[in-house]
């Protein structure tokens, strides 16, 4: 079975049935594959036939992230046949809270049992993606965020604040480098301060007063990484297996799924269209990013 998801870099092996116009498959009939790549970029792989109406072909080493799309067309005497379908890449280093190895053990599913990987890959992906959204990212990631000064503080949307890469403050066209220095030790009248608890850097002048950013609407750029460096606390880890559990319940029960234990010892439900059940909102809550911040 083909995987679900790809890696970048790697092969993807496509195949096909040509049919006629009655439904029958087509013999020697040429077919030509299209595959267009996530940035427009369109290419045609050689096809190789391999049976009656059979034909295979292979995308080699995907290199860019995102949804691929591809048609095969055939014609011939009696042939008019079309068929389209994608497949996903991956990108490199994507945040994954959990391995496939602890969700097989959380779902009691035997580690020799793999059959149902790809489809659990898919919701280790999701569930990095929805743990970013809600408690901001763990592995390093550089943001590039511009911001309206005019006060005396900017509030930077993804934390944690690990480092700032650099600041520069715009006056109609000119632009004035803006650089982290300590309280105590100002070197120039172009400073900040920043409070990476909280994300929040602070102009400053000489002798570590504050002063206002130069006014303007979008005219502050910051370069900044926020991130954990990789560090994953075992309560976020938590909820990244019980949201699994919970897609995983949704996919495979369908209708009223159950979730969790009830206060009687039996299971409560959680109602179909939640993605998010609230045991999972708790377990994160000492995490969660800030409301009110993309």
């Amino acid at each position: 079975m083909a995987p679900l998801i790809y890696f970048t870099g790697q092969d993807v092996a496509l195949a096909v049935t040509v049919l006629d116009d009655t439904g029958n498959p087509a013999y020697g009939s040429p077919t030509v594959l299209t595959v267009t790549a996530p940035d427009g970029t369109v290419t045609t792989p050689p096809t190789v036939s391999t049976g009656v109406g059979t034909y295979t072909a292979i995308v080699p080493a995907v290199a860019r992230a995102g949804v691929w799309v591809y048609r095969w067309t055939a014609t011939n005497l009696g042939v008019s046949f079309a068929s389209e379908g994608q497949f996903q890449v991956r990108p490199m280093s994507i945040e994954q809270i959990v391995d496939i190895g602890s969700v097989r053990a959380h779902l009691n599913i035997p580690q020799s049992t793999t059959s149902s990987d790809d489809e659990l890959q898919g919701f280790i992906l999701a569930a990095g993606e929805l743990a970013r959204d809600v408690c901001g990212p763990f592995l390093p990631e550089q943001h590039v965020q511009w911001l309206s000064g005019g006060g005396p503080t900017l509030e930077l949307d993804w934390l944690p604040l690990a480092s700032v890469q650099s600041v520069t403050e715009y006056y109609g066209q000119a632009a004035f480098p803006v650089t982290e220095q300590p309280l105590g030790s100002q070197i120039n009248a172009f400073a900040f301060t920043a409070d990476y608890n909280v994300g929040t850097l602070t102009r400053r002048t000489f002798g570590g007063q504050a002063a206002l950013w130069a006014i303007g609407t979008k005219n502050v750029k910051v370069v900044y990484t926020a991130g954990r460096s990789g560090q994953v606390p075992y309560t976020v880890r938590l909820g990244a297996l019980e949201l699994i559990r919970h897609l995983w319940q949704l996919s495979q029960q369908g209708g009223r799924p159950r979730f969790g234990g009830g206060a009687d010892g039996g299971e409560a439900h959680v109602p179909i269209g939640f993605a998010m059940p609230d045991r999972v909102l708790e377990l994160w809550g000492p995490y969660r990013r800030p409301p009110g911040i993309a």
